[in-house]
């Protein structure tokens, strides 16, 4: 009897957490994801576009240090 009661109980209650989690997105049969969001996608193509325009010119930056002409240091011969 003892057992009886509480299988039912736990039953119940898993019963009420479900009912409770119930979201449009979990009654899909999905589970929410940001990824999905408008405001995510369009932020994700922005900034795919952005490293396209950075990594698609030409490097016209010059170089820092301009290196300096090595002398050969030649021995006695």
């Amino acid at each position: 009897m003892k057992h009886l009661t509480l299988a039912i109980a736990s039953l119940l209650l898993l019963a009420v957490a479900e009912l409770f989690a119930a979201t449009p997105a979990s009654a899909r049969g999905a589970a929410p994801s940001i990824m999905d969001s408008p405001g995510y996608q369009r932020a994700l193509q922005e900034s795919r576009k952005r490293y396209r325009e950075q990594y698609s010119r030409p490097y016209t930056q010059p170089p820092a240090v301009t290196p300096r002409k090595k002398w050969r240091h030649r021995g006695r011969r």
